[in-house]
């Protein structure tokens, strides 16, 4: 068959199959699911979702029971008695055997202990609103995850479907002029193992269309549809810089919101606590319904209203250590508000990060795709002027192959990376137009903003200076001309700074550092690296509280400063370059606040010692 017929009727096949695609799709098009539609199904029947929406709805009822206690009780009283007479009374004033009384009891004054349980549960109500929030947001993501993914593969599998097509039947052309004996029988075997790449390529792709299929069914709850809509959600676009994206991160994300309701509810647990110290009063009504004939003119059988007062004066110490308990979850509520500044920065910067990077990659992708479509279609025109041959159009045609794959990873990436942004800034339902019914709206208290000491601050964005490592790199091999500029360009060097803050976290009243504090540490290295042999203080600080010790804080900064010290050692830096100390809480940054300190003033410090 002559190879220019070939290739027009492999172009024909392919633009049919292509026509015949896109006319399912256009009469799928009618009765298509919309991506909004699928998403509101998923955070409605989910069961992870479902199981933190009943934990909401429970906890309101929670609060109607206590609220409950401000209402008057009502009760029946029967009672039968057998009691010995040590006086014998006369004329009916026995001691009744029965006696049915209607009793009517209302709590007067408690020491407000019901009304800050109901605002303590009210505060739990909102924590478990937004952890039905979070766990929405999630659910979402990973339902997003999943559903780019299934656009991701099935785009995928139709490359690697057209990929392994052209590479069979170049394969079968070449065997061809094999068994001819036109051609070497090595060429052959090349031609095989570029047909086997393909077919584990194909085989890859629809590997994962299969198990990407399998974790939407799990998510959504059936089969996701033949056509998926093609997002948009993400032209919204972000914030013009991390810092931005942060703040609206932490006015919005629910796992961080959740930890300062739960703040406000240990406050209100502490004030039910120390109800205990006042008095109490209940106002209490008893009407006589009925009593036995042996009774009826005693006293017992009279009609009753009375009010009584309860003082608590001596509870063996509970109720002071019931006071104190409670303190130490407040600050494991504080403790918890702090992890979710962190982590919630953390999702959001990356995810921001990524974004900004991957969209700068697609622009070389895309050139690199657009090139090698070039450099194929070349190949193919010269060929048929026989100055190419097969295995250099398979080459090629591999090289699309990678380069149509890695373009479309780069594209979907950027849309996940967009959900992952959204998602830490508690958008992501938002963005897509999707809710939930039946929720309520909470208004922001104040108490949101006193609460939250998050700092919108991020690692700023690494760029590479492509002009310096062009000025810096090695000349090519004298064997290459290379034309060189009567005058090379000047890289001015920029002054690097003499002090490091990395972001460290350590373990409450510890010198132990946090895992998600070893990648700082390292950046800080690189840092440390670039100083060359410099010496440097490691130099820990601490905040201050009204409860504060200067001893007990100078001891733990120093540990914490030894501690970042000891696994920069690790890491390769020369310990004789190092020296901890800690300074305690005699150098702040910032005012501490005489209850919570301030996060700013505990710190450690990288200080490049100056050459005298």
């Amino acid at each position: 068959m002559n190879h220019k017929f070939k290739y027009k009727l492999i172009a024909l096949i392919m633009a049919s199959s292509l026509g015949l695609t896109l006319s399912n799709a256009s009469y799928a098009a009618g009765s298509l699911i919309t991506l909004k539609e699928m998403v509101e199904k998923t955070v409605t029947a989910n069961p992870e979702v479902q199981s933190r929406y009943h934990r909401f709805l429970e906890s309101g009822f929670e609060q109607d029971v206590a609220h409950g206690n401000f209402l008057p009780k009502a009760d029946i009283v029967s009672t039968y008695r057998k009691q010995e007479e040590l006086i014998k009374p006369g004329d009916g004033t026995n001691i009744p055997r029965f006696n049915n009384e209607l009793v009517l009891r209302q709590m007067i004054f408690d020491g407000f202990a019901t009304s800050n349980e109901v605002k303590r549960l009210g505060h739990a109500n909102r924590v478990r609103y937004y952890e039905l929030q979070s766990a929405m947001q999630n659910t979402t993501l990973e339902f997003m995850r999943a559903y780019i993914d299934a656009n991701r593969y099935r785009e995928l599998s139709q490359y690697a479907k057209e990929n392994y097509v052209i590479h069979k039947q170049l394969f079968d052309r070449i065997q061809e002029r094999v068994n001819a004996g036109v051609a070497r029988k090595v060429d052959l075997e090349q031609a095989a193992g570029r047909l086997a790449l393909a077919e584990a390529n194909l085989l890859t792709e629809t590997t994962n269309l299969h198990d990407v299929t399998a974790r939407m069914q799990r998510l959504y709850g059936e089969l996701p549809p033949e056509t998926l809509e093609a997002p948009t959600f993400f032209n919204a676009g972000v914030e013009p810089t991390s810092a931005e994206a942060l703040k609206v991160a932490y006015n919005q994300n629910p796992d961080l919101l959740s930890t300062i309701e739960d703040i406000q509810a240990s406050k209100d647990e502490i004030k039910t606590r120390e109800s205990r110290y006042y008095p109490k009063l209940d106002l209490q009504a008893r009407k006589n319904l009925g009593v036995s004939n042996d009774g009826r003119f005693s006293s017992n059988a009279a009609d009753l209203l009375e009010l009584t007062m309860n003082f608590n004066l001596f509870n063996g110490f509970s109720d002071k250590n019931a006071i104190k308990q409670t303190a130490e979850k407040l600050n494991n509520s504080k403790d918890l508000r702090d992890k979710a500044c962190v982590d919630t920065r953390q999702l959001v910067v990356i995810a921001y990060n990524d974004i900004q990077q991957l969209k700068e990659q697609e622009k070389y992708r895309t050139e690199h795709k657009n090139s090698i479509e070039n450099a194929r279609e070349a190949y193919r025109k010269q060929f048929d002027i026989g100055q190419r041959t097969l295995l250099d159009l398979l080459d090629t045609e591999n090289e699309y192959f990678q380069a149509r794959r890695a373009l479309a990873n780069v594209e979907y990436d950027i849309q996940t990376a967009y959900a992952r942004t959204y998602a830490g800034q508690g958008e992501l339902l938002n963005k897509i137009g999707a809710a939930r019914g039946g929720l309520p709206e909470y208004k922001r208290e104040s108490y949101m903003d006193d609460e939250n000491v998050c700092q919108a601050v991020s690692p700023v964005q690494v760029t590479v200076d492509k002009a310096a490592l062009l000025a810096d790199a090695k000349p090519l091999s004298s064997t290459i001309s290379v034309a060189k500029s009567a005058e090379p360009a000047k890289v001015e060097a920029k002054p690097m700074a003499n002090k490091v803050v990395p972001d460290v976290q350590f373990e409450t009243n510890s010198a132990k550092i946090k895992e998600i504090s070893y990648p700082v540490l390292d950046n800080a290295i690189t840092t440390l690296k670039e100083w060359g042999d410099s010496n440097v203080e490691i130099a820990g600080h601490t905040d201050q509280r009204d409860t504060s010790k200067a001893d007990y804080n100078l001891r733990l900064s120093e540990k914490r400063a030894k501690a970042v010290m000891d696994y920069i050692v690790k890491k390769g830096i020369d310990a004789k370059r190092l020296s901890a100390k800690g300074y305690g809480y005699s150098k702040p940054l910032a005012e501490n606040d005489p209850k919570e300190g301030n996060l700013v003033n505990r710190r450690v410090e990288l200080v490049r010692e100056q050459k005298k």
